[in-house]
């Protein structure tokens, strides 16, 4: 196809932000739009001259729809992304891969048994400085340890369905995002340890607070930690992260990687050359030009895996087993 035209679900932030940068580009064009939010999806349907339906399935079977661009709540990332697979039509998503391990693990299969695209928009394999940094950690040894921890006041501008675990999954899962550039960087993991704390929540599965603890052991050596906590009483946002190796410590600080010694010196790793975008990918791919997202299938459900055995192991207390892609005490 010349040009790929391409069917939107969602109308949150992402969903208008993947808008305006499919609008703007060559070889692809929007032509309907899905949105169970009538006032969001009223509005970006009339920015972008879109039919609007309250229904994604009705989006699949429009015959003016190649593709989809998947935008919506990650509980239904799956069901998604398998109907428009089982159409033939290839699919933009929105991490995390799916909710659940086995559907992931389905939508992979299937992606790859009909050579269908499925892009999940992890941005590392865009990103020049992730390359960066993979290089650098190659030239320091084995991993010792990884470390992260971010703590986020109340909600402010995020989306109130980002603190309901039936929705968006356990703050494990929705911060897939920092646990995918440690499978890229280090691999699969063999163990996984998790702990979580909610208050307020309710039969709806909203709560108010969170606490999230992870921990796990990678196959090729080393351990990660992650601490995640939303909604405290702290006046800003803090982040930290450090990558400890057998030659050196890599330091995350203003913005960019700092690589500390144990002979007291602390080198910014320069600057890293831009990358092209997802959506220029996702499109190469759907040309033929381009095949990474099979490739990246693989770290995006592993990295899935590890959030939700991390749910696994805080529910039932102890430590999960990573095997064969399933989760096994």
């Amino acid at each position: 196809m010349d040009s790929i035209r391409l069917g939107l679900v969602g109308s949150g932030g992402m969903a208008q932000s993947r808008a305006r940068t499919f609008a703007s580009m060559q070889g692809c064009r929007l032509t309907a739009l899905a949105a169970r939010n009538p006032r969001t999806g009223a509005e970006l349907a009339r920015e972008h001259n879109l039919p609007l339906l309250d229904s994604w399935k009705a989006l699949i079977d429009r015959s003016d729809v190649d593709g989809l661009v998947v935008c919506t709540n990650n509980d239904s990332h799956g069901p998604i992304a398998r109907a428009s697979l089982e159409a033939g039509k290839p699919v933009f998503l929105e991490y995390p891969v799916a909710r659940h391990v086995d559907e992931g693990a389905g939508l992979v299969d299937l992606a790859r048994t009909t050579g269908t695209v499925l892009r999940v928009a992890h941005p590392e394999v865009v990103s020049g400085a992730h390359r960066q940094l993979k290089k650098t950690v190659g030239s320091l040894g084995g991993l010792l340890l990884a470390l992260f921890v971010r703590l986020t006041p109340g909600r402010g501008a995020r989306p109130e369905v980002l603190f309901n675990i039936h929705a968006s999954g356990p703050p494990s899962l929705f911060f897939v995002y920092q646990v995918y550039p440690l499978v890229d960087l280090f691999g699969p993991a063999s163990w996984v340890e998790g702990y979580a704390h909610y208050d307020g929540m309710d039969n709806a599965g909203t709560y108010e607070r969170f606490v999230n603890r992870v921990a796990v052991g990678f196959t090729d050596g080393g351990t990660a930690e992650w601490t995640w906590a939303g909604g405290i009483s702290i006046a800003n946002a803090e982040q930290v992260q450090r990558f400890v190796l057998e030659e050196g410590t890599l330091v995350q600080k203003d913005g960019g990687w700092w690589l500390s010694s144990a002979g007291g010196k602390e080198l910014s790793l320069p600057p890293a050359e831009q990358g092209t975008s997802l959506e220029s990918l996702f499109l190469e791919e759907v040309h033929g030009r381009r095949g990474d997202w099979r490739s990246d299938l693989d770290r995006a459900l592993e990295a899935v895996r590890i959030g939700l055995g991390a749910e696994e192991a805080a529910n039932r207390g102890g430590r999960v087993i990573l095997g064969d892609g399933e989760a096994d005490g």
